[in-house]
C-alpha cells in the first residue's frame, strides 16, 4: 500500500558535506576565525544552517556565540554557499535511477529537508535531481522544521495519502522523529552523517547502506 516516499537531503540524495565545510570555512574566516575541518562539519549537519554555523562558532570561539557575530557569519555564509552549492558536493551513487525505479513503481517522491529551500531547489537543480522528485519542502516552508512533523504532514496531504502509506528516509535523529510523529514508516540511512544518531544511542532498524537499497527495501 505504500504510495508516497520522503527523502532527506544533506547525508541521504547528496553528499553535501564538502560545500557546507568550504562555505562555513569562509564564515569563520570573515571573523578571524580557524575554519574547520570537512569532518568536523559532517557531525554538525541536520538541523539547517543557523544550527550549524552556530556550532562552529561555538567549536571555534568555546562558548555560544552573540546575535551581532552569528549574523556576521551567516551573510558570509549565505555568500559563499549561494554560489558555491555543488562544486565539490556528489550525489550518493544510484540516487537516479534508484529514483527513476520508484517513480516506475507508482510511487511520489518528496525531499523534505532542513536546508531553506532557496538553497536546497538550486542544489537539486544542479544535481539533476528535480525531474525525479514531485515535491519539496524546505525547513523554512512552515512555521516549524523536522523533527516537528509539519513538512511530512503536508506532503501526505499533498498527495492525499493516509500516514501509513508513507515512508520516510533520512540519516538523523530529526527525520526519525519527524516520521514517528507523522506516523510514517522510517528507512535509516546508515551511510549518511550519523553522528547525532549515533551520539543519541539509537541505531534504528530497518537500515540501509546505501541508496540503491531502498528500491530493494520498499520494492
Amino acid at each position: 500500500m505504500l504510495r508516497l516516499v520522503g527523502l532527506d537531503l544533506d547525508g541521504t540524495l547528496v553528499d553535501s558535506a564538502p560545500d557546507l565545510a568550504h562555505a562555513l570555512g569562509r564564515a569563520l574566516e570573515a571573523l578571524s576565525l580557524p575554519p574547520p575541518t570537512e569532518q568536523q562539519t559532517r557531525t554538525w549537519i541536520g538541523d539547517g544552517i543557523e544550527t550549524l554555523i552556530a556550532r562552529a562558532l561555538t567549536d571555534a570561539i568555546g562558548s555560544p556565540a552573540d546575535a551581532v557575530t552569528l549574523t556576521t557569519a551567516l551573510a558570509a555564509f549565505d555568500e559563499c554557499y549561494g554560489r558555491e552549492f555543488f562544486v565539490r558536493s556528489t550525489l550518493y551513487p544510484t540516487v537516479i535511477p534508484t529514483l527513476q525505479r520508484l517513480r516506475e513503481a507508482g510511487l511520489k517522491t518528496a525531499c523534505i529537508t532542513n536546508k531553506r529551500i532557496a538553497f536546497a531547489e538550486p542544489l537539486l537543480r544542479s544535481a539533476g535531481l528535480m525531474p525525479w522528485l514531485d515535491l519539496v519542502y524546505g525547513g523554512d516552508s512552515f512555521a516549524s522544521k523536522k523533527p516537528a512533523p509539519d513538512q511530512l504532514n503536508a506532503a501526505a496531504k499533498h498527495f492525499g495519502v493516509r500516514p501509513e502509506q508513507a515512508v520516510h528516509i533520512g540519516d538523523s535523529p530529526n527525520d526519525l522523529d519527524a516520521a514517528r510523529s507523522a506516523g510514517w514508516s522510517f528507512l535509516f540511512a546508515t551511510y549518511g552523517y550519523t553522528t547525532a544518531m549515533r551520539e543519541r544511542g539509537e541505531w534504528p532498524a530497518p537500515g540501509i547502506a546505501s541508496f540503491a537499497d531502498i528500491a530493494d527495501a520498499l520494492l
